[in-house]
């Protein structure tokens, strides 16, 4: 498949979701008080649910902060947080773990094209903890990076714990300024 044919099916799906959500909001099928009450019927199981759509969603590249956010306007402030930063590690965590796991033993190490991001990925052989932590700082809870930095001889535990260091900050601004806006 030729790559004009690619962008168009992904065009195509795109404007299908925005469609079907507007479609969905318009006819009263998603409204606040009809994912108020879904939430409330899935009862305790409501945050593990989340967390599992956090992760899945993080896996097909739908953005994190909308996971954040919508913790936080769903759960509250403490719930959310711990279903915001708890997913947001799973989400960045696990595409690590599967493609470190998946890999092929000769496969090299992915090196970006852009001077900048070259930079920080050289910085991994010497500061591998503080070059988690910027990359993370810029990206957030993007999935790709979890990709290209397990192809990196970057150990699990310090990339779990740069993760957690550099989101922490993410999720705890998130939470902040969505309750300023509710």
């Amino acid at each position: 498949m030729s790559r004009t044919w690619r962008r168009i099916i992904l065009g195509l799906f795109i404007v299908a979701f925005v469609v079907g959500g507007v479609y969905l909001w318009r006819s009263g099928a998603v409204t606040p008080t009809t994912v108020a009450a879904w939430l409330e019927s899935l009862g305790p199981a409501a945050p593990a649910l989340f967390v599992a759509a956090f992760v899945a969603g993080a896996f097909i590249g739908l953005p994190g902060m909308a996971f954040v956010i919508g913790g936080r306007l769903a759960f509250g402030p403490y719930v959310g947080f711990a279903v915001g930063f708890g997913g947001g590690m799973l989400a960045v965590t696990l595409p690590f773990v599967v493609a470190r796991r998946f890999r092929r033993a000769e496969s090299s190490a992915w090196r970006p094209k852009q001077r900048h991001l070259r930079r920080m990925f050289d910085m991994l052989e010497t500061h591998p903890f503080r070059a988690v932590v910027v990359l993370r700082l810029v990206v957030w809870f993007n999935a790709p990076l979890s990709y290209a930095l397990a192809f990196t001889v970057l150990p699990l535990r310090t990339y779990v714990a740069a993760c957690a260091v550099a989101l922490a900050p993410v999720v705890t601004i998130a939470m902040v300024a969505t309750g300023w806006f509710i």
